[in-house]
């Protein structure tokens, strides 16, 4: 590609302004093969030879393990018809040129399984375009996910797993009104294959669910599956109420991070969930109740965690194990050996008391005051009625009881 192809390359797009009534659109996929290519800022390179194909839709050169160098910044010049880009798999290394964020019709970006460094360029949605999928994982990218991915309001599918990114919880996920698949953990422990297709394009993922093999096939436009995956990173805080507005959400991986706080009650509303794994955090608190709510959870793990207090029991949640809760030396009652005392197992119905009879206390508080209030009035007439002091107030009393009489 380097040497004898030259001139096949530049021959592929002699001019750089063909007629459009011949040429709609140009795919080029030279994946899965031994092609060798440095790829660099000069004119010469592989890509800049591109740049003439301002028709090109579709360019994919994945899975060339003989491909290094990196992407010039004149990344950004390539077809503005570009909507399909795979750089993946292949030995690409430097920083992601943040002009990508020029390609404003591209639908499908994968740069996974290379060697780029630095952090995620914050063009790359500076704004709204057609990005569906994006997918970086398995690079040596560090830093946080910017801010600005929030333009990206088409994007489906976002993969940065197996990377070094260290930043608290993404607070921002429910800005993404189509994500539906969102991955940051390192591929290390059992997972299930799902394919995504959209548009003219079919793509596959790897969701760390259950412990049993699926293939689920798309038959329409929109994936039947959505899971967020973020294990594996260096996450901290607490985790953000809106993820149990995520009410079509399948699967939940939060393990292997350090979040801290509570499990947020709303996570009662997540009624698709199948899976949840929030294990090898800081978690502590107790485990709400409204989780009991969660009819087609089969898979829990809650190990490893600071977690205190009775396990709620009914329905999915007696179905589970000691395995989900093993780590947690606040825990009690089944299927844990430990018993719950009687100050644990009262401790949450004075709480309930405590949070949803506010009203009562106060009206409690009123009454007392009303009691107290009768006693010291009753108390201070018969002072007064009997010492006849202060005047005043005798002769006030007297001619208002007189008025009502002759009336």
């Amino acid at each position: 590609m380097e040497h004898g192809s030259k001139g096949k390359e530049r021959s592929f797009c002699p001019s750089p302004n063909p007629h459009p009534a011949t040429i709609l659109g140009f795919t080029l996929d030279i994946s899965d093969n031994d092609l060798s290519s440095t790829l660099s800022s000069s004119k010469s390179s592989f890509l800049s030879s591109l740049e003439n194909c301002r028709f090109l839709s579709y360019l994919s050169f994945a899975r060339n393990p003989l491909i290094s160098g990196y992407l010039p910044a004149s990344i950004g010049n390539q077809s503005s018809s570009l909507k399909h880009f795979d750089a993946s798999s292949c030995n690409i290394s430097g920083r992601i040129p943040g002009d990508i964020g020029k390609w404003n019709l591209v639908e499908y970006v994968d740069f996974s399984g290379n060697q780029f460094s630095g952090t995620i360029p914050d063009r790359v949605c500076v704004r709204k375009n057609n990005l569906r999928f994006l997918s970086l994982h398995e690079n040596k990218l560090e830093g946080i996910l910017p801010l600005s991915l929030i333009n990206c309001s088409e994007l489906q599918v976002l993969n940065v797993a197996n990377n070094n990114l260290s930043d608290t919880f993404p607070h921002w996920l429910g800005m993404l009104p189509k994500l539906l698949v969102l991955f940051f953990q390192n591929l290390k422990s059992l997972k299930e294959e799902a394919n995504y297709g959209y548009a003219d394009y079919q793509y596959s993922v790897n969701l760390t669910t259950k412990c049993v093999e699926r293939e689920f096939k798309i038959k329409e436009l929109r994936p039947i599956f959505s899971c967020i995956d973020l294990s594996d990173n260096g996450f901290h805080g607490e985790i953000p109420k809106v993820v149990g507005e995520l009410r079509s959400l399948h699967a939940l991986n939060l393990s292997h991070n350090s979040l801290t706080g509570p499990i947020p009650p709303s996570f009662g509303n997540l009624a698709a969930l199948e899976s949840l794994d929030l294990s090898f955090n800081k978690l502590s608190g107790r485990i709400p109740s409204q989780l009991t709510n969660l009819t087609f959870l089969e898979v829990l793990r809650f190990s490893n965690n600071n977690f205190v207090g009775p396990i709620p029991h009914g329905k999915q949640f007696d179905t589970f194990d000691s395995y989900s809760y093993q780590g947690n030396l606040g825990l009690c009652g089944f299927p844990l050996s430990k018993e719950c005392s009687n100050d644990e197992r009262s401790e949450p119905e004075q709480d309930e008391e405590d949070n949803g009879n506010g009203i009562a206390f106060i009206w409690k508080v009123a009454m007392m005051g009303y009691g107290c209030g009768m006693v010291l009035g009753i108390s201070m007439a018969y002072i007064v009625f009997t010492t006849g002091r202060p005047w005043w107030l005798v002769r006030m009393i007297e001619r208002d009881l007189r008025n009502k009489v002759s009336s």
